[in-house]
């Protein structure tokens, strides 16, 4: 299954690009937002395989580019450094900057060609997914930067004291940094937060205790908790339950 993020303020266009999707291909989830903020969290929470974008997600502003403002952030997460961006506008001339900058699969045009947006679309789609680009994050600690691939980090123990990364091939002890931002800088939705000081790999999980509200994980003899006011929205990321 491929799945595709709509990003367009305008219902009439939202629907029409839905109803072009739908005709392209029969095993696309399709995602919709209508802000920049509500298509950042399904990104979050999402793999997504193609985004298309309207560059002008609020038309009362007269200068609004928000869509290129999306772009520009998930371009900042390696899972989405070279996702295809089908970017739909009114505007004239938008592609310069789209594709030097921002790596822009295509533009489309307002009013829509059902034919060619149709094409482009399904073109869009058959582009190497993200399972086929090495995921790696960059930890740095005094000037020095350390490369790890996702699939090596088997969770993360942070507290005011510091940060550890335990890993397959060893553990990296990093400064303090808020679990937020440790999450924005892993770009990746096997990650998820079960308590105050926890972030795991969901690759990893081998067993869930809801009673006792813990989590085994593969190769760590320790039991990981996850917090009580945590539990809800892990159980519901991770198992699809509450």
């Amino acid at each position: 299954m491929k799945t595709v993020l709509i990003v367009e303020d305008n219902i009439r266009s939202r629907e029409m690009l839905v109803k072009i999707i739908e005709g392209v291909r029969n095993d696309v989830v399709i995602k919709t937002a209508t802000s920049q903020e509500e298509a950042s969290v399904l990104a979050m929470k999402n793999n997504i395989d193609l985004f298309m974008l309207d560059i002008i997600l609020n038309s009362s502003n007269p200068g609004d580019v928000s869509g290129m403002r999306f772009a520009e952030y998930i371009r900042t997460f390696q899972k989405y450094k070279y996702t295809p961006i089908i970017f739909t506008t009114a505007l004239e001339d938008p592609e310069l900057y789209a594709y030097s900058d921002l790596h822009c699969y295509y533009y489309v045009e307002k009013p829509y060609d059902v034919g060619k947006v149709s094409k482009v679309i399904s073109e869009a789609l058959d582009f190497p997914g993200n399972d086929n680009v090495s995921q790696s994050v960059f930890f740095r600690k005094d000037g020095i930067l350390y490369k790890k691939e996702i699939s090596e980090i088997i969770y993360i123990e942070n507290s005011r004291a510091g940060q550890t990364v335990y890993c397959t091939n060893g553990n990296l002890k990093l400064p303090y940094k808020p679990n937020k931002k440790i999450l924005e800088e892993l770009g990746s939705d096997k990650f998820v937060q079960c308590s105050r000081y926890n972030i795991v790999n969901t690759d990893y999980i081998d067993k869930i205790d809801t009673v006792n509200r813990y989590i085994q994980l593969k190769n760590v003899k320790e039991l990981i908790e996850f917090g009580n006011t945590f539990k809800k929205k892990f159980l519901k990321n991770v198992v699809g339950t509450e």
